[in-house]
């Protein structure tokens, strides 16, 4: 049975996918109309660009693109992954080939990845704790994982990854900082390379008037911009490996204006980073590469780092926390004061 043509309100959340188009990746412009039926069992639809006359598939975009599996197939393949099962794992429990599982990652980690970059933007962030893991990959290679989380809201605003060295500290700082519309309080670890790296991305010049008129003006220098706000919290360890001391300072903003801006932005009276270590112990549940003497060892770095996305994407967006049902409230502006899963 051929089904016929659907009404014009059902095509509002499809986006014209072509580049040179003026409404490319925009939705609800009306400029989507239906072209066709195709598939086998024509159950496939094909749409048209009414501006730039261009035609996709309504699968463009999505997991199903190009894809000859059903769509019962992909969603085990999506719960396999988010249940944290292996590639191995997930090609023998539903009699798939190997390469399948590897292209599926591929393709939901890019779309992930693309989702993220268009979805968070100018969100308002009262404050955000970051931390870095160490992870580790075949031939005794390590790759450190380093994540911005939001406090209230536990979204999670940006995740990069590299060495650890300056410069990547102050790229995920850079990331932080565009996505939001205010700058937030920051809560990290007690890592040397955080308050150099904040004075990289958001330092500003300061040059002090010279006294008299002889000698040489003095030196300009870069200083933290009075509305940064940086603490970070510092853990001394024995030689087990045990915390015995923990110690806390503020680096940036002063004692006393970080205390009352914690007590007004509702973010509690402790400078801690329990949520982002919280975060990383539910990460490593669900990627079997980094949990504790795992034989799943990733071999490529881009499906390493796929997989971290795949489940980035499943823990802002669909998968349900539990926590957040306890009277809390969002904290990451009108589309973010609460997760569409709650």
């Amino acid at each position: 049975m051929i089904l016929t043509t659907p009404a014009p309100e059902r095509y509002t959340r499809f986006s014209c996918p072509n580049p040179h188009c003026v409404q490319c990746n925009r939705s609800g412009t009306g400029t989507i109309a239906h072209r066709s039926w195709t598939g086998k069992a024509r159950h496939i639809e094909r749409l048209r660009c009414t501006l730039c006359h261009g035609e996709f598939s309504e699968r463009e975009g999505t997991l199903m693109a190009r894809s000859k599996l059903p769509e019962a197939a992909v969603e085990q393949l999506l719960q396999c992954q988010r249940g944290g099962v292996c590639d191995e794992g997930t090609a023998d429990m539903w009699a798939v080939d190997l390469k399948t599982v590897h292209r599926f990652q591929r393709i939901a980690a890019h779309r992930a990845y693309t989702h993220h970059q268009q979805a968070v933007q100018q969100v308002d962030v009262p404050g955000v704790q970051m931390d870095e893991a160490h992870s580790k990959r075949r031939r005794r290679r390590t790759e450190w994982i380093q994540t911005a989380l939001a406090m209230g809201s536990w979204f999670l605003l940006w995740v990069d990854f590299g060495p650890r060295t300056q410069d990547t500290a102050a790229t995920l700082i850079a990331q932080v900082v565009a996505r939001g519309r205010a700058l937030p309080l920051f809560l990290t670890d007690g890592w040397k390379a955080y308050p150099a790296a904040w004075l990289q991305v958001v330092g500003v010049v300061y040059r002090r008037r010279r006294r008299g008129k002889v000698g040489r003006k003095p030196t300009p220098r870069v200083v933290a911009p009075q509305d940064l706000c940086y603490a970070p919290v510092v853990k001394v360890r024995d030689k087990t490996g045990h915390v015995v001391e923990v110690s806390r300072r503020v680096v940036f903003g002063g004692p006393r204006r970080f205390g009352k801006q914690l007590r007004l932005r509702q973010r509690g009276e402790t400078i801690q980073t329990a949520f982002m270590e919280r975060w990383y112990g539910t990460l490593r549940g669900l990627v079997a590469p980094l949990r504790r003497r795992t034989r799943c060892v990733s071999w490529i770095a881009t499906r390493h780092r796929g997989r971290i996305w795949l489940r980035v994407s499943l823990y802002n967006f669909v998968m349900p926390h539990k926590s957040l049902r306890q009277g809390r409230t969002g904290a990451l502006g009108d589309s973010y004061t609460h997760r569409e899963s709650l």
